[in-house]
């Protein structure tokens, strides 16, 4: 029997607000970076598994539009050197909509919790017509993530 998936209208939200001023292309990725466990065989295939609580880390790159609402309120959620302890977590959710082409849909979600962005977005500078001196990239990285679909 073949199987379809049908994507689009994405949902990201960052602080209680959803993001919408999403520049082209691929405009964010979520990507979990490490194993949950770890894992040691020795001698007779004696095994140990030992949970890596880095597993539930998460990072999120969103490209935005450059001097969009989004970008303004991002760029005040980028850490401050002087009275980093006072910083204030991000949360958020991804929702990906995946038809089955017969009018149902699953919704994958992510709850990310625990967030802040890891680094100053950076600029370019160009003469010959590309377009991403346009698009500015955020990386959150997220101490928890939790898949569901529903």
């Amino acid at each position: 029997m073949t199987t379809y998936a049908l994507t689009g209208d994405d949902t990201v939200i960052i602080n209680d607000l959803p993001v919408n001023d999403f520049a082209d292309n691929t405009i964010g990725s979520l990507e979990i970076p490490n194993d949950l466990f770890e894992m040691s065989t020795g001698k007779n295939g004696n095994t140990i598994f030992a949970l890596d609580e880095k597993g539930n880390n998460a990072t999120l790159t969103l490209r935005v539009l450059m001097s969009s609402n989004d970008d303004k309120r991002f760029n005040g959620l980028v850490p401050k050197s002087k009275g980093f302890a006072s910083t204030v977590l991000a949360n958020g959710s991804v929702v990906k909509q995946v038809g089955d082409g017969a009018g149902n849909i699953s919704y994958n979600t992510y709850l990310l919790r625990g967030g802040m962005i890891s680094k100053k977005p950076a600029m370019s500078i160009d003469v010959a017509g590309n377009t991403d001196q346009a698009v500015v990239e955020y990386v959150f990285r997220f101490a928890y993530a939790e898949r569901s679909i529903s």
